[in-house]
């Protein structure tokens, strides 16, 4: 049965940063779930990461009718379903895989997004950084470096991983990466960023 939050909330406009943390975390490892109603967002990360599942429910708890929960070693929740996930599941799949939407990207992409995606899928590497976009084609890690250099200003490679792709932010950019994300880094995700 429907909740009133539930009813109350598809009635609401997401915020801003509400917005980026759902872009961020599509881009990362966030996805829609189909429901009755269309699709839900699902934040499902491990229970080491348990702070940063309650940094993202509290961030997005009007849309969501129960708190985080543990299964195992997983820690997770789901929105409830929005017409906004519709629209955004029509940008970010084709069919079940993700994929990049990029003139909504290029219009709606903020460094509070970039800073959800590398605490979803950044890695630290030396004086630089991984962000794990294997799950995205050749082409789109490409798109990827022009847009980061064209939007923020900064400076990416491709590195290979087996048969996949992924990009690497070069040493030179790292300085305007943190200045960019470190203010919406939280505490416990600051080892994805190198010394």
């Amino acid at each position: 049965m429907e909740t009133r939050l539930a009813r109350e909330a598809r009635k609401l406009k997401l915020s801003k940063n509400q917005l980026m943390l759902v872009i961020g975390s599509l881009l990362g490892d966030g996805y829609l779930d189909q429901t009755t109603r269309g699709y839900s967002l699902r934040i499902h990360h491990g229970i080491m990461q348990k702070e940063y599942v309650d940094f993202k429910y509290h961030l997005i708890k009007s849309f969501v009718n129960s708190p985080p929960k543990q299964s195992g070693n997983a820690y997770y929740f789901r929105t409830i379903s929005h017409p906004i996930l519709v629209d955004l599941r029509k940008l970010f799949y084709e069919k079940q895989k993700k994929v990049l939407p990029k003139v909504f990207l290029e219009r709606n992409f903020s460094p509070f997004a970039l800073a959800i995606w590398i605490m979803d899928d950044g890695s630290a590497d030396g004086r630089q950084l991984r962000i794990n976009t294997q799950s995205f084609t050749l082409e789109e890690n490409l798109w990827l470096i022009n847009f980061l250099q064209a939007k923020l200003g900064i400076l990416a490679t491709i590195n290979q991983d087996k048969r996949k792709y992924r990009l690497r932010i070069k040493a030179s950019s790292m300085d305007l990466l943190k200045k960019l994300i470190l203010p919406s880094i939280i505490p416990s995700m600051l080892y994805k960023l190198s010394p």
